[in-house]
């Protein structure tokens, strides 16, 4: 016997439904070796070399990708790396698995595109 669900409930249930098919859309490759090449297409941009360059002079540099919290994009999985030194945020890239397209994380969350965040930090 089960009870008609109330709509609080009602609307708990649908929020978890949403997240675990988001989540679902979004799996984590079991190759071993596509995170672990974005994660490197990140470290070696050129401007992520350069600030890594000035930021190991007064503390470790790190970077950290999130195994639970990929964006689902136009069909495709981007997975979020944060480049962060003496525990500051300096950003948030996203990439594809492989890192054949990265986005980073802009002004207010908006993703822009490798050329446009270039063009911005300009």
């Amino acid at each position: 016997h089960s009870e008609p669900l109330g709509p609080l409930q009602g609307s708990v249930a649908a929020a978890l439904l949403a997240a675990a098919c988001e989540a679902q859309a979004c799996e984590v490759p079991g190759d071993g070796t596509s995170l672990r090449r974005a994660l490197l297409k990140v470290k070696y941009l050129p401007e992520t070399e350069a600030w890594e360059l000035d930021a190991r002079k007064d503390a470790p540099v790190q970077f950290v990708l999130s195994l639970d919290a990929p964006r689902e994009i136009e069909g495709r999985c981007y997975w979020p790396i944060e480049a962060r030194s003496d525990g500051k945020l300096w950003n948030t890239f996203y990439a594809t698995p492989r890192g054949d397209d990265v986005l980073v994380a802009g002004p207010g969350g908006t993703l822009l595109t490798l050329d446009a965040w270039r063009e911005a930090i300009r």
